[in-house]
């Protein structure tokens, strides 16, 4: 039995509550006398909003389907399924009214006149119609918001087992959003999301993250990125937005931070493109590693493997300080390529390769040394304290260089980290599953 959620003359409710009006979908055919004529009516007051119902219609099920789940419930059983199926029927035509202020939240939330439900009431409705399935909005991601999608909505339907009516109200809810949003300026898009369309903060945030790998064209698409999903994008998304990006709306390229892709620019020249500093920087890395073994020994379970976290950043370590050429060489590419990417990723054709870039160039080549993603963290984590000393040696104003460092270090070592899963691949047991 589940609770109203109500105010004034209109409550939510589920079939299963006793109720007087529905008395009638137990009587059996029996008990009614064969000469006379048979109504059905079906009065509510105060107005009745099916929870199951409404859940259903959302999910895209059929009249049928909906009336077959209702008889399963074990004081329904003996119900008519024409009663039943009538009942759903006229459920579904208030679901088609509901809709078109779904599509209208901010309006529904605030008016008081043509539907008297309570504030709370609005909210859960709202917030139910605008959920998706991750499946469903996985296919969508790095798609165009237009009709040429929508034309694709079968294949959608086909490939999550997810009927084609929920498929259809999830990509006009996306598109909607998207439409709503993209004139606004100077106000960060999941205030703008949270303000017209009276969505939770977390629910709003998804939105502005696939809106974030939408506009951008960011391509999830690629084969190193099949087996990943719905989650690992919008994280990377996240991060993309939070550690790259200026406090903007739409999220488009004239928001990634110019003075961050310039220090990125010129951190590349200093620390790797040098050969000295570069040199210089493995030097102290491997020192400050060395200083972190006993520590990060001390603080591993023996429970968890014990000497596992040392253990790997001894093979780290290895690599640093036998300083043979392909080890080298390849850290060095990562460090290129972290700093390349940042610096370039004001430019459409890098931010739309930018996942791609990661799991290619960053963590198969950290697999391909023998490492894990604990070795990928100590390494970036190193690197950024260590590197911010020699700016601190090198420039007369360090501080914007430092913090860039810090955003072009810590965002690449969070999407690696997220993204170096197993998969299969070439170095097989190598390219273990990220920490949990």
């Amino acid at each position: 039995m589940h609770d109203f959620a109500a105010s004034g003359g209109f409550q939510l409710s589920n079939l299963r509550l006793p109720h007087p009006t529905l008395d009638f979908l137990r009587f059996k055919r029996h008990e009614e006398k064969a000469e006379d004529a048979n109504f059905t009516a079906i009065v509510s007051t105060p107005v009745i909003v099916d929870n199951l119902v409404f859940g259903e219609y959302i999910a895209g099920n059929s009249v049928t389907d909906i009336v077959e789940k209702i008889r399963r419930e074990p004081d329904m059983a003996e119900a008519h399924e024409f009663a039943v199926a009538e009942y759903v029927k006229g459920q579904l035509y208030l679901m088609q009214y509901l809709e078109y202020y779904m599509h209208r939240p901010r309006y529904f939330l605030e008016q008081r006149h043509l539907l008297p439900l309570g504030e709370k009431a609005r909210s859960d409705l709202i917030e139910r119609y605008y959920a998706f399935d991750e499946a469903v909005m996985l296919q969508y991601l790095s798609r165009k918001l237009n009709s040429r999608t929508r034309t694709y909505l079968p294949e959608v339907a086909a490939k999550t087992g997810v009927p084609i009516a929920s498929c259809k109200r999830q990509f006009e809810n996306i598109k909607r959003i998207a439409k709503q949003s993209e004139d606004e300026e100077g106000v960060p898009l999941v205030n703008e999301i949270m303000e017209k369309f009276a969505l939770s903060e977390p629910l709003a945030k998804k939105y502005a993250h696939i809106l974030f790998l939408n506009i951008n064209r960011v391509d999830t698409t690629k084969r190193c990125l099949s087996h990943f999903k719905f989650a690992d994008f919008e994280f990377c998304a996240s991060i993309l937005i939070l550690y790259w990006t200026t406090m903007s709306s739409t999220m488009t390229l004239d928001d990634i931070d110019e003075p961050l892709t310039q220090h990125a620019q010129q951190l590349k020249s200093l620390l790797v493109e040098n050969k000295a500093n570069f040199e210089r920087l493995c030097t102290a890395v491997s020192s400050h590693i060395t200083t972190m073994v006993p520590k990060i020994s001390a603080a591993t379970p023996v429970a968890n493997g014990g000497s596992s976290s040392s253990s790997s950043a001894q093979a780290l370590l290895h690599v640093l300080e036998t300083r043979n050429t392909r080890g080298m060489t390849q850290l060095r590419a990562i460090l290129r390529t972290s700093f390349s990417l940042v610096a370039g990723i004001d430019t459409s054709s890098t931010l739309r390769e930018v996942l791609g870039t990661i799991v290619e160039k960053i963590v198969d080549t950290f697999a391909s040394l023998g490492l894990r993603s604990e070795d990928m963290e100590l390494f970036y984590d190193s690197v950024a304290a260590e590197g911010a000393l020699m700016l601190a040696d090198m420039l007369a104003d360090p501080g914007p260089s430092i913090q860039a460092l810090n955003r072009t270090l810590t965002g690449t070592k969070l999407l690696g980290r997220r993204l170096f899963r197993q998969k299969p691949s070439l170095f097989g047991p190598l390219n273990k599953i990220r920490p949990t």
